[in-house]
């Protein structure tokens, strides 16, 4: 049996702890969008996308980003992604 990856935070909880403009930020990043075109989209420095992705995973305690797509898309409603 695989380990599993996924964050043990329930989806409530995992949405009080992310900002507004985290959420947002993973919003872009469900949608396939890279780092580069969030960063045009939202003025700021692609440093700083990825700033905001480290945050998450770690505030999540995901393993990668694809962890914290898969959990984000699971927990869609919750997160206030829709």
């Amino acid at each position: 049996m695989q380990p599993s990856f996924m964050p043990c935070i329930g989806a409530e909880k995992a949405a009080g702890l992310l900002s507004r403009r985290e959420r947002e930020i993973l919003g872009l990043i469900i949608n396939g969008y890279t780092n580069s075109e969030i960063a045009g989209l939202l003025y700021v420095s692609c440093r700083t996308v990825d700033t905001h992705r480290q945050n998450m995973l770690a505030k999540l305690g995901a393993r990668n980003t694809a962890v914290l797509v898969r959990f984000a898309v699971e927990n869609i409603q919750h997160l206030g992604l829709n």
